[in-house]
């Protein structure tokens, strides 16, 4: 078993969202159903920098072709699971 569960997980990228935001959306919950462009404000640049500190954070690689389904923060958390190996829920 990895050292990230689901739950680490999923806290860990909310977390780094929550603290990743715009400061217009600062008031917005994150939650795993987030639009992470649409609800959460990221572009394309905050995007390519939250791709680097996941994949510090959890040891893994994640390549632009890996991102075409992604489109809410429920999507990330499960394609970091099966990058990481993490159990998904």
């Amino acid at each position: 078993m990895s050292e990230h569960d689901e739950s680490s997980v999923a806290t860990k990228v909310i977390e780094r969202l929550s603290s990743s935001r715009p400061t217009e959306l600062q008031g917005v919950q994150v939650t795993r159903d987030s639009l992470l462009r649409e609800d959460l404000g990221l572009d394309s640049l905050r995007t390519v920098d939250l791709v680097i500190e996941l994949e510090d954070e959890f040891h893994i690689s994640i390549e632009t072709d890996d991102l075409d389904g992604v489109r809410t923060v429920g999507d990330l958390v499960l394609l970091i699971e099966k990058k990481s190996g993490a159990p998904s829920a």
